[in-house]
């Protein structure tokens, strides 16, 4: 029997940190309840999307969170829920109230030109997902040269595409260090992917896009415009080393995800790695906290990171972002990590 006593948690937003979290208060064995709130009804492997530029269907990277919630016992309720309107009310806003919450929404695209491509659109509209499967020997311009613009890059590259990658800073993946963005960069010209860094895109129109590097103005023919330039986490929150919001006038309200920042020396980055350790260590903190245990702090250390470049390359590094590597052994750890999170939502403890 468990000794936990019964809580009810509230977990808003169904990506990796709030999936992490449902996942996480089951493996613990509290005796109370869960309850998982998302706009959504499918649970989605975002980190694999751009697996659909290859001609593959949403649907193999897509877990319905009816079976999830069955597998690790939280109930779902399909609805969006208003961040604003649940921090000033949290129990009208969940239309019940909950000893502790996590908010645990991810990031999303920024505001976007007429005619686009973005990342939600790819998410949620079913004819931008047949239009990018089915692209094939086009003209493809694509904005943004982090790891999901350069990741679709080398997919519609591979596709017979001509592709051209515009980032307005001066290297690829500009948030990693130099080595990594080099190592890209290489692979990237050897796979006929023309990149124009330090090169803003200011005009979009049907067929053509206009862009400017220092003063010089240039338009450039484009049947299709991906347009990944980052994404941005609004609101976006300040934790305690327990993944507790700090400044808000409620007590027992967690943030976990691309939304949260942690105190300590723990990962904050904006990746699957982070979100999941950091949705596991938030319901770790809130059981502790229901049994009159210290607080735990978050200390999660990213052990590598690594970015598909199309089926059969990617790239990446383990322990040392100087140490950058591309090839079979780092498309082999990329699959690693994707087939992880496969079996830790088939119910295997792959996260300790």
């Amino acid at each position: 029997m468990s000794l936990i006593p019964e809580i009810r948690v509230a977990i808003v937003g169904g990506g990796y940190a709030g999936i992490a979290a449902a996942i996480e208060l089951k493996t613990l064995g509290f005796a109370g309840s869960a309850t998982l709130f998302d706009s959504r009804i499918q649970h989605q492997k975002i980190t694999q999307w751009h697996k659909l530029a290859r001609g593959e269907s949403a649907a193999t990277y897509e877990v319905p969170f009816a079976v999830l919630a069955r597998r690790f016992q939280f109930e779902f309720q399909h609805r969006k829920v208003s961040i604003d309107n649940l921090l000033f009310d949290p129990e009208r806003e969940l239309g019940s109230s909950f000893t502790a919450i996590i908010i645990a929404q991810g990031s999303h695209s920024p505001p976007a030109p007429h005619g686009v491509w973005t990342l939600d659109a790819l998410r949620d509209d079913k004819s931008v997902q047949a239009e990018v499967r089915g692209t094939s020997r086009k003209s493809v311009t694509i904005v943004g040269g982090g790891p999901t613009g350069l990741q679709y890059a080398f997919e519609f590259a591979a596709r017979k595409n001509r592709v051209t990658l515009y980032e307005a800073r001066d290297r690829l993946l500009p948030t990693f260090d130099y080595s990594l963005g080099q190592t890209a960069e290489a692979e990237a010209i050897s796979a006929g992917i023309e990149i124009r860094l330090n090169t803003e895109i200011t005009h979009v129109e049907p067929g053509i896009v206009t862009s400017r590097s220092g003063t010089q103005e240039t338009s450039q023919q484009a049947e299709h415009v991906l347009f990944v330039p980052g994404v941005r986490s609004t609101p976006s929150f300040t934790c305690d080393v327990s993944g507790r919001l700090e400044g808000v006038n409620h007590a027992n309200i967690f943030a976990a995800g691309d939304s949260s920042y942690f105190s300590g020396r723990g990962l904050n980055t904006k990746s699957a790695q982070a979100a999941v350790r950091k949705g596991q260590h938030v319901a770790r903190a809130i059981v502790a906290a229901a049994t009159g245990k210290p607080l735990p702090g978050y200390t999660y250390a990213e052990i590598g990171y690594f970015v598909s470049l199309g089926p059969k390359n990617a790239v990446g590094y383990l322990l040392s972002q100087k140490a950058a590597f591309s090839g079979r052994a780092a498309l082999m750890l990329k699959e690693a990590t994707e087939r992880q999170y496969n079996l830790y939502l088939a119910g295997l403890p792959v996260y300790p």
